[in-house]
């Protein structure tokens, strides 16, 4: 095996440890490394606060860059060891037309970028039944500046095991626990895949994300898919005349539509369009939740685009 073809397979079983590492019954190929840059449409912003006051504008520019990129370090008989790296960079401006200013939060936010910086380890065994285990650790910092501290750091650790029941089907059950920000989350990964035909896929994982896939043909998929998504950022002293941090949390309900298409086997281009529909937003104090907000924020719905180029395994590591 070349080095280029060891490096490609290695980095799709590290990153694809909530999928399976290899092509899908229908060819599809998981992501094994991206650039993708996602366009939140206008939409308004609207603070309760008995504390702050209330307030409500337009945001104009809500950008998210993305760049995933996997490192392997043991490749040995049926395990992988390897890292991945990421960058999310996270703009915010709001309407000029519409913005008076005068209201902390939105003065701080306006024209300002968040970062979301980190590393992960994973190991993936395939077992001799079939079944595959896989676990992901790694560490975050999520802010307006790149400092650690327990205000912008986040921890997690992950763990799956998966089943291929028959030639159509796969299941999995894992956790997740995490410690962002101050605050401590633990839940239960289900994933089911079931190829019903040669054309239609339906590719569960929850509580993330549902989605059913069409292949149009060897080179195009198109996907229609329902995801929760969110961010958690650090924001450094954002109230006038107050030296403490604050958490800004927002979490939204997103349908899509993608199209994905092959440029060159293993490099492939991807456009979609969505909707989003706010289902929580606040600002709190560090290792505080939303019961506990200072502001009660409410976004209204809006529209998304999104373009990506990513990487995926070859062809010949289906064969």
């Amino acid at each position: 095996m070349s080095t280029l073809k060891l490096v490609t397979f290695s980095l799709c079983c590290l990153l694809s440890c909530a999928t399976c590492a290899q092509a899908q019954t229908d060819g599809y190929r998981p992501k094994i490394a991206e650039f993708s840059y996602q366009v939140l449409g206008h939409y308004q912003t609207i603070s309760n606060s008995e504390t702050f006051g209330n307030a409500s504008s337009q945001i104009e520019r809500d950008l998210l860059l993305k760049i995933k990129l996997g490192i392997p370090l043991i490749i040995k008989n049926k395990t992988v060891f390897g890292v991945q790296l990421k960058y999310y960079h996270h703009h915010f401006g709001f309407d000029e037309d519409d913005f008076m200013g005068g209201y902390d939060l939105y003065d701080h936010i306006n024209g300002r970028s968040f970062t979301d910086l980190g590393a992960r380890i994973a190991y993936q065994r395939k077992l001799e039944n079939g079944s595959e285990l896989s676990f992901i650790a790694g560490a975050e910092i999520r802010s307006d500046k790149i400092v650690w501290s327990p205000n912008t750091s986040k921890y997690f650790i992950s763990g799956q095991y998966k089943k291929q029941v028959n030639e159509r089907t796969k299941i999995g059950f894992g956790a997740v626990f995490n410690y962002g920000l101050r605050l401590t989350s633990f839940y239960p990964l289900f994933t089911y895949e079931k190829t019903l035909n040669s054309k239609w896929t339906v590719d569960l994982t929850l509580p993330k994300s549902a989605a059913i896939r069409h292949k149009l043909d060897a080179k195009t998929f198109l996907i229609a898919e329902v995801d929760f998504v969110g961010w958690r950022y650090n924001l450094t002293r954002p109230i006038s005349g107050d030296l403490r941090d604050f958490t800004l949390r927002k979490a939204d309900l997103e349908f899509q539509v993608k199209f994905e298409r092959e440029i060159h086997d293993w490099l492939w281009f991807g456009a979609e369009v969505g909707y989003s529909k706010n289902v929580s937003y606040y600002l709190a104090n560090p290792g505080e939740r939303g019961n506990k907000a200072l502001i009660d924020l409410r976004a209204k719905d809006a529209s998304s685009f999104k373009f990506s180029i990513f990487i995926v395994p070859p062809k010949s590591f289906s064969k």
